[in-house]
């Protein structure tokens, strides 16, 4: 496949986090409008497992993964009136083990000025809340600083005028040996466009909802439901190879296994 464009009328949106010192990685899935599903990503056997879905609002830019891959935290919502009055609230920060969202530790926000997450290099969590974890949903081990933190996830930014705790990314660049990529992103334009740089020439630029490279040095990318792999060819030229295709995918009840439910 030479080109991505036609796969972005799909409705079905892709995020995608990478463990930073191992080959995991977690698929946000979005759509319909408010379905949500996790999906864990083997970056070494492209193997990826489907997991639990949401219903409610979820950001995956405030979400993250521990640098070992086998925790997530993130941020959601439901906005009903039972939660309202509950001790869940309508806004929370969880950990779960991935790809399922049952929560090991929670704490309720109640609005959705904060909510940001962070892993530490150590393992240890960011989270933008001064409010305390629920009583049923302690941290156990984890060990927790209240800061706002945001992974820069090996990007460098630009200079920009935007605010720096926005929840939209600056426009930045990575670096990887002689490829570079460039991500620009408007205010107005919710997603983002790349530029591919080899050995200081600019040899491809395309839109997608997400793209990185991972773990084993790999250019890769989201778009219309499909998480690909972009190979440079001898002339350098980019082409783009499907590893999975999620954009069918229907909700379903998906039952938590006891070993997601333990630290």
């Amino acid at each position: 496949m030479d080109d991505l464009t036609p796969l972005l009328s799909d409705r079905c949106r892709l995020h995608v986090i990478l463990a930073r010192h191992a080959p995991v990685g977690v698929v946000i899935r979005r759509g319909p409008t408010k379905r949500w599903r996790l999906t864990l990503w083997d970056t070494q056997q492209d193997r990826f497992t489907g997991g639990q879905w949401f219903h409610g609002s979820f950001y995956p830019e405030r979400c993250d993964l521990s640098p070992d891959g086998n925790l997530f935290s993130y941020f959601a919502g439901k906005f009903r009136r039972r939660d309202a009055e509950s001790r869940y609230d309508v806004t929370w920060i969880a950990v779960s083990r991935p790809p399922f969202l049952t929560a090991l530790a929670l704490w309720p926000v109640g609005d959705t000025w904060g909510g940001q997450t962070m892993f530490a290099d150590d393992g240890g969590l960011h989270i933008d809340t001064c409010r305390e974890h629920h009583p049923d949903h302690p941290a156990g081990p984890l060990r927790v600083w209240r800061t706002y933190r945001r992974s820069s996830r090996g990007w460098t930014d630009l200079p920009s005028a935007e605010d720096p705790k926005s929840h939209h990314p600056c426009p930045a660049f990575k670096q990887l040996g002689e490829l570079q990529i460039t991500r620009m992103r408007t205010l107005w334009k919710a997603r983002p466009r790349f530029t591919l740089v080899v050995r200081g020439r600019e040899v491809a630029a395309f839109e997608a909802d997400w793209a990185d490279f991972d773990q084993h040095g790999r250019l890769v990318a989201a778009a219309g439901g499909r998480v690909l792999e972009g190979v440079i060819d001898s002339a350098d030229g980019l082409r783009w190879r499907q590893l999975a295709d999620l954009h069918d995918e229907k909700p379903e009840p998906i039952e938590t296994p006891e070993w997601a439910k333990r630290w």
